[in-house]
């Protein structure tokens, strides 16, 4: 194995940085500088799939920073070049909007960061950078309604990062160290001390990813952003919480049963949500809050699971900003020109678990990985992906005309590609599966087209609304204080 050297891995963090930094001195190297800067970042995640890590790096000593560029990282560093690659190619030919390729270079640097910190004080400033960075991409448009949503988003980001900020200092204080696997060493130790740790930094990571109650800032914020700050968002964003909750989940197994159970509830909440959606992009971020919570079940699958939903998401949220139609009662009554359904088809398959995309396979990994009840409520999550996605699939087909979306283009091809090339044939039981599956969601999609969303619609059936801020800021302390409870009256046993 190969080792680079500690000045090549910090140039790989840092040279996106310079190039936001050169940019706007000379603003015509702007778009490719962020071009360079994705394609790096793709190379990194390709090299370390590829098995050349693990490489790690220290600087200022054992208290200062530690990054771990290893297969846990990799999928996620190999997402963020790509989503960023796809966005820049999607825009290629419009105007310049702004600050937008300098922030996307600083928004790329900082999630590469977050993926591989391994000390949390470098991933509390990483998760700021990408959040403040996020919020401005935001604003692209400058209409009041994107400036109050991306101010309630700062707002959440910035209280669950003082909560975090509270847990690593109960570590440091209980171990001298702010190193994530210094949770482990303490957790035999003092219990108690670890599980109010655990539950300040869960509670601030699972709102940074979307996940469950601690997620519901999420649909409104990604269906109200410009279609291109959406992909990025639905797609790598949220992935910057999602990898060190892999992380904390390695490093401590015994807090695997809990997030196996907040998981499942993310899924089956975001699926609800998006079946009873009629605008197209609020029906996506809702699949996000579900999708993500199929991440987090499993961390020797989540990587892969984040890489495939990530790549079909941020296609879904650009083809959003293009197929004119968002309304998804009147969603058949106009046609999609075949340049965009084709990566349309391809991005919501994948989701739904259609082999041989990389969808599939990664549904496959979970369903293999868990048992017990557990695995029934994942079938069920399943069906309900495929009924949410079923429905995007019926609108008409019209001929050709236009250009073709190259970034959903590229996106849509990594998804069939990474399925055909990178696994090996499905075995016959589970294409009947597969097959069931989407035969059962599109079959439940039938039935809720013929009549539940009418009732809906007269309200017999209509879901609460949660998204108002009182319910963002509700649902992360209802988290955080049930967390507390859990893992202080010994829902999490420690084991030496």
């Amino acid at each position: 194995m190969a080792e680079l050297s500690p000045a090549l891995l910090t140039a790989s963090l840092l040279l996106p940085l310079l190039a936001a930094f050169t940019a706007p001195l000379l603003p015509s190297l702007a778009r490719p500088l962020a071009l360079l800067s994705a394609l790096l970042s793709a190379g990194l995640g390709l090299a370390l799939s590829a098995g050349l890590g693990p490489w790690s790096l220290e600087l200022v000593g054992p208290l200062g920073v530690l990054l771990q560029f290893d297969a846990t990282a990799a999928p996620f560093v190999l997402l963020n070049g790509l989503v960023v690659l796809a966005v820049l190619l999607d825009g290629w030919q419009q105007p310049l909007n702004g600050p937008f390729p300098v922030l996307l270079m600083v928004l790329l640097a900082g999630l590469n960061s977050a993926f591989v910190a391994v000390d949390l004080l470098s991933l509390y400033v990483a998760l700021e950078v990408v959040g403040i960075t996020a919020f401005l991409l935001m604003l692209g448009q400058r209409s009041s309604l994107q400036l109050w949503i991306g101010l309630r988003y700062l707002l959440v980001g910035n209280t669950v990062m003082v909560i975090y900020l509270l847990g690593v200092a109960l570590l440091y204080l209980r171990s001298g160290s702010f190193r994530l696997q210094a949770l482990a060493d303490l957790a035999p130790a003092d219990g108690a001390a670890t599980s109010i740790t655990l539950a300040l930094l869960l509670v601030a990571l699972l709102t940074k990813a979307g996940v469950f109650l601690s997620g519901l800032w999420l649909p409104r914020t990604h269906a109200e952003a410009p279609a291109n700050v959406s992909a990025l968002l639905s797609g790598v964003v949220v992935a910057g919480g999602l990898c060190p909750l892999l992380r904390l989940s390695q490093a401590l197994p015994q807090l695997q049963p809990l997030l196996v159970v907040i998981g499942l509830a993310s899924a089956l909440l975001g699926v609800s949500y998006a079946l009873a959606e009629t605008d197209l992009k609020r029906l996506l971020a809702w699949s996000t809050l579900s999708q993500v919570g199929l991440v987090i079940l499993d961390p020797t699958v989540g990587g892969v699971y984040a890489l495939a939903h990530g790549l079909a998401k941020a296609g879904l949220f650009l083809l959003a900003g293009r197929v004119g139609e968002r309304n998804l009662v009147r969603w058949r009554q106009s046609a999609l020109p075949l340049q965009q359904a084709l990566p349309l088809w391809l991005g919501a398959l994948s989701i739904a678990g259609a082999p041989p995309l990389l969808g599939f396979w990664a549904k496959e990994g979970l369903s293999r990985g868990l048992s017990g009840p557990s695995s029934g409520v994942l079938l069920v999550a399943m069906v309900g992906t495929a009924a949410v996605y079923a429905r995007l699939l019926r609108r008409p087909l019209a001929p050709a005309s236009g250009a073709l979306p190259l970034g959903p283009a590229l996106l849509a091809l990594l998804l069939l590609a990474g399925g055909m090339l990178l696994a090996p044939l499905p075995a016959q039981g589970s294409l009947l599966k597969a097959a069931a599956v989407l035969a059962a969601g599109a079959g439940l999609e039938l039935l809720l087209d013929l009549g539940l969303r009418a009732a809906a619609g007269l309200g017999w059936l209509a879901l609460p609304r949660l998204e108002r801020l009182d319910d963002l800021l509700g649902g992360i302390a209802l988290v955080g204080v049930t967390l507390m409870a859990l893992l202080l009256g010994g829902g999490l046993p420690w084991a030496v």
